[in-house]
């Protein structure tokens, strides 16, 4: 009898390691650290409630090929970082249509300004995870001390440098230094000015538009003309005053609280400087971007991978798993997608997650445009050959468009077999 019972519950422990399911997901950008945190966190949570475990292989940002090629051979897993680019080939669930008013009611709980460059011709081929955003901090002890508050627009940047300077002071970029990624500086103040790189069509270049030639002749003129610094060390020079203002990526903010203890209530999170603009209001906008989850077409149960997307990008997980990243990697930080997580994180001060929210309010995703990787380096051309050479800004931002918008007509020829298809099925 007792061997009758055993043989049944082995039997039964079998089958039930048979039966469960087993998802696994490919995430560009986190750290192996991050996965673990992902991983424990669904294995007390999500697993004991579905059955269903998840492993996760993080992905350098160098190597998203990985994800194409396993694509590719019909061998992806059943989520993975993507967007427009490999959803319009084909190889993507368009999440929307799939999934409908459970993916409609999913994206309008993310920041409107990050899910934006996912939108094209209707489709949702993927959904954001977290954000990326540049942001601003200031030295309001050494401010105050020269009788100043912090800057609200570039114009009151460069009043304040010459007395600033003259004291050892300066307000400058470090991410987005014409040394440090500086397209998203130009980025910045192009879409201040109401530019861009490339128009919503995805197959247009927008560095020609008055309002980008504009933006970036400003940021151009920050270097050449005002003699801003074409880099800086960035939170070390923070630290000691150097810097008064620094312009850096999101994750300045607790590396600064966990890294510079000594420097505490002398520092205040803020927002980018901004342009006024023709109508008199003020834009303090930067760019966004973000990770994407996504669900190959090859994925054999979609439901569960979205099943596991609704949780994961719900305001209560995405809470508990920023603040584990926080908490259990001293000086990191994930934005996440969620509105309403960022206010609920117990590792992050609320008056910071509150700038970071409205950074995000007022800047812009960079439109969908295919390889945008390669037409980046035509804006990266014309900035060097300014800084480099002294050329004219306005006529490098009109010779990147030119040299875009060629890229860019090969790129229409190579894509419109996609395009019709997508067309077809669309108006089907």
């Amino acid at each position: 009898m007792k061997r009758s019972v055993l043989c049944f519950l082995l039997i039964l422990a079998l089958s039930f390691c048979l039966s469960a399911k087993t998802l696994e997901v490919w995430i560009v950008g986190w750290t192996n650290e991050m996965a673990r945190i992902a991983e424990d966190l669904i294995a007390a949570e999500y697993t004991p409630k579905t059955g269903v475990e998840v492993d996760i292989t993080p992905i350098g940002w160098g190597d998203g090929n990985k994800i194409t090629l396993a694509i590719i051979s019909n061998d992806a897993p059943d989520i993975v970082t993507g967007g427009v680019e490999l959803g319009i080939r084909g190889a993507l669930v368009d999440l929307r249509k799939t999934f409908g008013q459970e993916f409609e009611e999913l994206e309008a709980t993310l920041f409107p300004a990050i899910t934006q460059q996912l939108h094209f011709e209707g489709t949702r081929f993927g959904i954001t995870q977290n954000i990326s955003v540049m942001n601003a901090a200031y030295r309001v002890d050494i401010l105050a001390n020269h009788g100043m508050e912090i800057p609200v627009t570039w114009d009151d940047v460069l009043k304040m440098r010459p007395k600033l300077n003259a004291n050892g002071h300066e307000l400058a970029f470090h991410y987005g230094s014409p040394d440090y990624d500086s397209i998203w500086g130009a980025y910045t103040l192009i879409t201040q000015h109401g530019g861009n790189f490339f128009h919503k069509d995805g197959f247009t270049s927008a560095m020609d538009m008055p309002e980008s030639i504009q933006g970036f002749t400003a940021y151009i003129e920050l270097f050449t003309k005002h003699n801003m610094p074409l880099s800086t060390a960035g939170v070390t020079q923070f630290r000691t005053g150097e810097l008064a203002m620094i312009i850096d990526g999101y994750w300045m903010y607790t590396n600064l609280i966990y890294s510079a203890p000594e420097i505490a209530g002398k520092w205040q999170a803020g927002l980018i400087p901004g342009t006024r603009r023709p109508d008199g209001t003020i834009n303090h906008g930067t760019f966004t971007g973000g990770t994407h989850f996504a669900i190959p077409t090859t994925t054999k149960d979609k439901q569960a991978a979205w099943d596991f997307i609704k949780w994961f990008l719900s305001a209560e997980t995405q809470r508990k798993f920023t603040d584990a990243i926080i908490i259990g990697i001293p000086g990191s930080l994930m934005v996440p997608s969620s509105m309403e997580a960022l206010y609920t994180l117990e590792g992050l001060p609320r008056e910071i997650a509150h700038v970071i929210h409205e950074q995000i309010d007022q800047s812009a995703a960079v439109p969908y445009a295919p390889t945008a990787g390669v037409l980046y380096r035509f804006v990266n051309f014309a900035i060097q050959s300014c800084i480099q050479t002294g050329a004219d800004p306005a006529e490098e931002a009109k010779k990147a468009a030119e040299e875009m918008n060629r890229e860019m007509d090969r790129r229409k020829v190579e894509y419109k077999r996609f395009l019709d298809q997508l067309a077809k099925e669309y108006s089907s």
